[in-house]
């Protein structure tokens, strides 16, 4: 999964416009190109992508798209406030390159391919509380768990409930149903600015 935090909700707002097109204008490639999944194809989208925001698309493996369907059923961008996710199919898009392009050519504030989110309310054990309620509703029972300080680099998407320091985790890992209940979760933070914890 791909995650930016940009400055304001119009710039995440534009950058998920841009994915989505990128999505649409990928779709059509998928479907008129000869072999566009081959290893030696140059995707003209990605291209495309690159020379609109100076970030010239390298051609590596990397920074190529793998999914396990079709990209118009599996590629999904999703914006919470000021944060736009990028996902589909649970492989990477586009790896450090496209990072680059949401960095350099749409102005994100800090993009990463394992986003840990900080959210700050009032009350961090009941929204914790509430969010694992919510989860339990969709069918997710298991896969979350809550976890302290010091085991929460280990999971590769957090959610993190704060204030004035006292914290709640809920974490998820990155194999079957645990980051789908991830992206389950991330509607629910809607009008709570939630933020990217920053690598450390």
């Amino acid at each position: 999964m791909q995650a930016a935090e940009f400055s304001t909700v119009a710039a995440a707002e534009q950058a998920a416009a841009e994915l989505r097109r990128l999505v649409a204008d990928y779709a059509i490639y998928e479907k008129t190109a000869d072999a566009p999944w081959s290893e030696g194809a140059v995707p003209a989208p990605l291209v495309e992508l690159g020379r609109r925001h100076g970030v010239p698309w390298p051609g590596d493996a990397t920074s190529r798209f793998l999914l396990k369907g079709l990209f118009n059923d599996e590629a999904n961008v999703l914006s919470v406030d000021r944060l736009v996710f990028f996902w589909g199919g649970g492989f990477d898009l586009g790896g450090a390159w496209l990072r680059e392009v949401l960095l350099r050519g749409l102005g994100a504030v800090h993009s990463t391919d394992a986003p840990r989110l900080v959210v700050r309310v009032d009350d961090p054990e009941a929204r914790a509380a509430a969010s694992a309620e919510f989860l339990v509703e969709e069918d997710y029972e298991e896969p979350f768990t809550t976890t302290d300080d010091a085991l929460l680099d280990r999971a590769p998407f957090t959610i993190t409930f704060e204030r004035d320091g006292d914290r709640v985790h809920l974490t998820f890992d990155d194999s079957g149903g645990q980051d789908w209940a991830f992206v389950a979760m991330l509607p629910q933070l809607s009008g709570d600015d939630p933020t990217l914890r920053p690598s450390s």
